[in-house]
């Protein structure tokens, strides 16, 4: 039995958040003693549950704050000495490193990357060059190659340790997916409702889906999320004049949020980043045909293993393309049914089980102790994707990727 702590920044409610939930469960029930925590809460976001602990009571907003924050992050790794520390979110990956360095523990951390580091703040960035080498680093995991491949200005050293472990939904949620998703064939229903799950913010690029909407007047789309742009979007609903045709739910638990979403028929997700996202995976395994954005993350997102592209993908920007791929969609029942079918074999991708054996091997090899499960995907060091709107640069999902909407709407229904 080893003890592990999973740990975020702070805990604002979001996928990884439930990834680490999920992963957590999967290792207590294999018999490990696991802890969760977060520096600081969000006091303005829903509470994360009770196996939530937190080092501060608010976020430090002066200098001394966040020294005052910092050691008593100290304190308690000297307190718990957990075997193995798996971060989360930038500042965590920097600070939770150093704080172990310096307290003197033994833990070893593995910390991970969730999204381009493109998208991190510079000066985090910079700092992650320098506590990826500490020596109680064991690796560093990325959720996606194009995540990994966004590692590439790191140094050699740091390289050393990069592994890719590929997000998957928990057992629990699989299941419920598998009593929600329609008997095949899925067929769109007469009510033309879109779905799009996330926090409303601007990774989540929702003003140029609620402009495709706009122009699209029989089609209603349902957003299950909160967060900070809820009022400028609902404004900008009200000023395209769909503001009728538009749901903001709100924030929703996974199983609410996922029951919404097995009411519509098709699900997009025109984000500007992601890293590699479990909503994605989720309406993959309810049978929403896919439409996500034109950027190598989302792109790897919607492959499949064997290279088969299952989503459709319209460029950022892009709104009138965009709203002639949903009309399309709606419109045509081929086609509807041929992009229903790709995401249901993209879902079957996924496997939580494996999901978990990785980290346990990880968390193992941290530790010091034999692991018998297969190992995780170490990523090259030439490895190198770029997260602009251009084609990925990876050769298996290249061929798949297309830069005119025209030109996805009319993607051959055999291939």
């Amino acid at each position: 039995m080893l003890k592990i702590q999973f740990a975020v920044t702070h805990s604002a409610p979001g996928g990884l958040l439930e990834l680490w939930n999920d992963i957590s469960e999967g290792l207590a029930a294999r018999g490990h003693m696991v802890q969760r925590f977060g520096i600081y809460p969000e006091l303005n976001e829903p509470a994360p549950g009770p196996a939530w602990l937190h080092i501060g009571a608010t976020r430090p907003r002066t200098p001394l704050a966040g020294i005052r924050t910092f050691f008593k992050l100290m304190s308690f790794l000297r307190r718990e000495r957990p075997d193995a520390i798996v971060t989360g979110m930038p500042a965590a990956n920097v600070i939770i490193p150093l704080a172990a360095f310096l307290s003197g523990v033994s833990t070893k951390v593995i910390a991970t990357h969730h999204s381009p580091i493109e998208t991190h703040n510079p000066k985090l960035n910079s700092l992650d060059n320098l506590t990826g080498l500490l020596p109680n680093v064991h690796a560093i995991m990325s959720v996606s190659n194009t995540v990994a491949g966004s590692l590439s200005s790191k140094s050699r050293r740091y390289l050393r340790k990069s592994h890719t472990i590929r997000n998957a939904l928990p057992g629990h949620i699989e299941r419920l997916l598998a009593t929600l998703a329609s008997a095949p064939p899925r067929i769109a229903s007469k009510d033309r409702r879109v779905v799009a799950l996330g926090r409303l913010a601007y990774q989540k690029n929702y003003p140029m889906l609620i402009s495709a909407i706009a122009r699209l007047p029989n089609t209603h789309l349902a957003i299950a999320g909160g967060g900070e742009d809820e009022a400028s979007l609902r404004q900008q609903a009200m000023d395209e004049g769909s503001a009728d045709r538009i749901d903001f739910l709100g924030y929703l638990s996974r199983e609410e949020a996922l029951r919404e979403a097995a009411k519509a028929d098709i699900f997009v997700q025109v984000s500007h980043f992601e890293g590699h996202s479990l909503a994605l995976i989720e309406a993959a395994r309810l049978g929403l045909p896919l439409i996500v954005s034109d950027v190598p993350v989302q792109v790897e997102g919607v492959t499949a293993k064997d290279g088969t592209c299952c989503g459709l993908i319209v460029p950022l920007g892009d709104v009138q393309g965009l709203s002639n791929i949903i009309d399309r969609l709606l419109s045509d029942p081929i086609s509807y049914r041929f992009w229903a079918e790709r995401a249901l074999k993209l879902g079957r991708d996924s496997s939580n089980s494996q999901m978990i054996d990785d980290y346990e091997q990880m968390i193992r090899s941290a530790a010091g102790q034999s692991a018998t499960s297969k190992p995780a995907t170490t990523i090259p060091q030439s490895a190198s994707l770029n997260i602009a709107n251009t084609p990925s640069q990876n050769p298996e999902i290249a061929s798949t990727t297309h830069h005119a909407a025209e030109d996805i709407i009319n993607i051959p229904l055999k291939t």
